[in-house]
């Protein structure tokens, strides 16, 4: 027997149908509600899936023009400058989120990573130390730091790291 959908698991749409299909929605409720800042980052969100970043960008520049300030549209925005290769514009988001919250763990990560594309490898390690410093379980900071140690010719630092984080993302410590 021939069903169309023959894993009953399976959406019918592509992900990225899906996220089109949210990106449209969002823009009906951001024409009827302009100053809805959920409406703006949600679609922000979804236009960093998809790899729109310019339009990503420009929806968490309107989220923080809402105000009050936002910590996650900041930290976001970065990640939309760094996906266009403007790790600058990154760190200065990222600087802003974490003047509005010293403990957001991932701004500190996020801005490691653009540290590290600039080669300003001790900052980034100090970014990433302080990410997990914040939460010791974040194995992505382990990951990263252990990516900046070995660029830095420290072999056993980043060897630790890359068994941390493996360890970490298979759930064997706690």
């Amino acid at each position: 027997m021939d069903r169309p959908f023959p894993d009953p698991d399976l959406s019918p749409i592509s992900d990225r149908d899906y996220v089109t299909n949210t990106i449209l929605h969002l823009t009906d409720v951001i024409h009827t509600s302009p100053d809805d800042k959920r409406a703006w980052f949600l679609r922000g969100n979804a236009y960093l899936d998809i790899g729109d970043f310019d339009a990503a960008i420009a929806d968490y520049t309107r989220v923080i023009e809402l105000g009050p300030a936002d910590t996650i549209a900041m930290n976001n925005r970065g990640i939309g400058h760094r996906s266009l290769g403007n790790p600058d514009a990154a760190i200065a988001d990222y600087n802003r989120a974490l003047e509005l919250d010293a403990s957001y763990r991932d701004a500190y990560n996020n801005r490691g990573i653009a540290e590290a594309d600039k080669d300003d490898l001790e900052a980034a390690v100090q970014d990433f130390s302080e990410a997990i410093r914040l939460d010791p379980g974040f194995w992505h900071a382990y990951g990263q730091r252990g990516m900046v140690y070995w660029k830095l010719g420290k072999k056993a630092e980043a060897e630790q790291d890359y068994s941390l984080a493996s360890k970490l993302a298979r759930g064997e410590l706690s």
